[in-house]
């Protein structure tokens, strides 16, 4: 709860300030011939609230949408494919953060991308059984599950 608590406010925060940015170009790209004095009156005093409240109720649904489980079902055992599987994160730019109780940790490498993603870029991986569940980011889970179900097929057409 205290983990979806801290992306709530990494998102309201992260949306805030991409409201601000867009308003601010908005006003000054746009010809109001001194009609405003300020960005902040682009936005009516009825609006604000709604306004507010669309970034309250975004910013905490949006953790439940963007971080999600997967399965990934191997052939065998973690531990005979665990080189390959290793391959797909660290040809994706990832580095083991930690490999505790049967689960293995990725982040990304680079700050910039970590930066951008508000640094919720951590990928778990649990094997202590099979199928593995991969956790983390939607579309870095997915990516990374379809990555690792192909290099496994690929292995196994390769062992016939």
């Amino acid at each position: 709860m205290i983990k979806y608590f801290i992306r709530f406010i990494k998102y309201f925060i992260y949306l805030c300030i991409l409201l601000c940015i867009m308003l601010a170009l908005v006003f000054y790209l746009s010809d109001h011939q001194g009609e405003y004095r300020y960005f902040w009156e682009l936005i009516p005093s009825s609006n604000l609230w709604q306004m507010g409240l669309f970034l309250i109720v975004f910013a905490a649904v949006y953790p439940f949408i963007n971080y999600v489980d997967r399965k990934v079902y191997l052939n065998g055992s973690f531990d005979s494919d665990k080189g390959i599987l290793m391959d797909v994160f660290l040809n994706a730019n990832y580095q083991i953060e930690s490999d505790s109780n049967h689960q293995l940790v990725f982040r990304h490498k680079s700050a910039f991308t970590r930066f951008m993603r508000l640094y919720e870029d951590k990928i778990t991986l649990d094997y202590s059984d099979n199928p593995i569940v991969l956790n983390g980011l939607r579309r870095d889970v997915y990516r990374f599950a379809r990555s690792m179900e192909y290099v496994v097929r690929q292995q196994d057409r390769d062992q016939e």
